[in-house]
């Protein structure tokens, strides 16, 4: 409310604007940094959530809510421990709100000896994360809320053309079109020849000198910070600097090769981009960001709506033993806004779930593609396409309650024929693929083209 001046004089009293609502001084407004989410918000959000959740659930992933607080130990090697929010608690020991989700949900891991039953473990996460940024801009806070996707314990390409699927599968959903920005940063040993030879080209005086004043001392500490600044010198300078896939291993090379090969076979419209970096020391070999794309088909390259990749060496980092990693974390926030600007609310689908098995590594393809397909067709459709033994496939089919079980082998391939086993009857037969969907319809009585 306006709060009048001090009248001395018996006149009437004056109105004094009050200030706007950012960082004020008797600390009663909001922090700097923060948001509200008004219940005209909320209906936006729940879409988010409500979504997210059904993905997770389609793709097997398990829920798992670990502290905000976290031992700052957790994130002394992370990326992200200039800024941390920590506190001490004792002489030795220090509390830190968690920078992200990964490290926790990668604690917890290890804490259960997660390691020791079936593989690969996909556990999926939703919460705030806090960050000290030092310069608060527009779509950037220091709490904001992510969902968190992991497959731990999966080294095969597999595990990233997984999680880039169900990412844009989400925003799909949520009628948001994107496009992915894929990338390869190989091994650290890779890592370490390419910024030899990076540092040392920027360092020629002829293309140092022609570099903004900020990138001549990024040079120094961060030489990667180059790639993204957007002053026209840089840019020109840019062109002519190496890629780093350039100096990716043969096992490197055709890891991220097979990755693409899914996405092309999936339909997945991604983008090649050989500047896109993060951090070398933490991500390996494949990295993707996801780019909300306009009505005009361009590219929104302000903010990415989710980010991430393989970092096969978290659990080392965090005093575990070496294990492969992967993994993305999507922004709430900006995805709630991409919604807001279409004014899109969606409602929570029905559930008669179809569980999709598959029994060689041939038939995993055609099974994923059949996975995409029933899937946008509006069946409820459950995998596990990261578990090769049929029979953990089955126990995950249970677990689901799948009121269909089919599936796919070798035979089935050549034949063009799937099982499709009706778990509530007790019955199973050999379909043609063909037939499929009106089996389907039939159970469900449904009318799914």
């Amino acid at each position: 409310m306006p709060r009048p001046k001090k009248n001395n004089n018996n006149r009437r009293p004056v109105l004094v604007k009050a200030p706007e609502n950012k960082e004020r001084n008797n600390g009663v407004g909001r922090l700097l940094g923060t948001k509200d989410v008004g219940s005209g918000e909320h209906k936006y959000w729940q879409s988010v959530l409500t979504k997210v959740r059904e993905i997770a659930n389609l793709y097997s992933f398990q829920r798992t809510d670990t502290p905000v607080m976290e031992n700052w130990a957790l994130f002394k090697r992370s990326p992200r421990l200039k800024s941390l929010y920590f506190w001490p608690i004792s002489k030795t020991d220090k509390v830190a709100l968690r920078p992200d989700l990964t490290h926790g949900l990668a604690r917890y891991f290890l804490d259960q000896n997660l390691w020791e039953g079936p593989q690969p473990v996909k556990l999926f996460n939703l919460g705030p994360v806090f960050r000290n940024e030092t310069k608060v801009q527009t779509g950037r806070y220091r709490q904001f809320h992510q969902f968190n996707f992991e497959i731990f314990n999966e080294s095969k390409p597999i595990g990233e053309a997984l999680l880039i699927v169900l990412a844009c599968q989400i925003f799909k959903e949520l009628q948001i079109d994107v496009q992915v920005q894929i990338n390869s940063l190989g091994s650290f040993e890779c890592q370490k020849e390419f910024l030899h030879k990076f540092v040392k080209f920027y360092r020629d005086r002829g293309k140092k000198i022609k570099l903004c004043p900020d990138c001549r001392k990024n040079l120094a500490r961060n030489p990667l910070a180059l790639l993204n600044c957007q002053e026209p010198a840089c840019l020109e300078a840019k062109k002519e600097a190496p890629q780093i896939t350039n100096y990716l291993s043969e096992e490197s090379s055709q890891m991220f090769t097979r990755v693409l090969e899914y996405l092309d076979e999936l339909n997945i419209n991604y983008n090649f981009d050989p500047y896109l970096v993060k951090e070398l020391n933490y991500y390996t070999d494949t990295i993707f960001e996801i780019w909300p794309v306009n009505d005009k088909g361009e590219i929104d390259g302000r903010q990415s709506l989710a980010r991430g990749g393989r970092y096969n060496h978290i659990f080392d980092q965090i005093g575990g033993k070496p294990l492969p990693a992967v993994g993305f974390a999507g922004g709430l926030e900006r995805t709630v806004y991409k919604l807001k600007e279409k004014n899109l609310i969606f409602k929570k689908e029905d559930t008669n779930i179809v569980f999709l098995a598959q029994v060689s590594d041939s038939a995993r393809l055609k099974a994923m593609i059949l996975f995409t397909e029933l899937s946008k067709a509006g069946f409820q459709v459950r995998q596990a396409f990261t578990i090769d033994n049929l029979k953990d496939q089955l126990e995950e089919a249970k677990r689901v309650n799948a009121k269909i079980i089919l599936v796919l082998g070798k035979k089935e391939i050549s034949s063009e024929t799937i099982l499709f086993r009706d778990v509530e009857v007790g019955v199973q037969e050999v379909i043609t693929q063909k037939d499929l969907r009106d089996h389907l319809n039939k159970k469900f009585n449904t009318k799914v083209k």
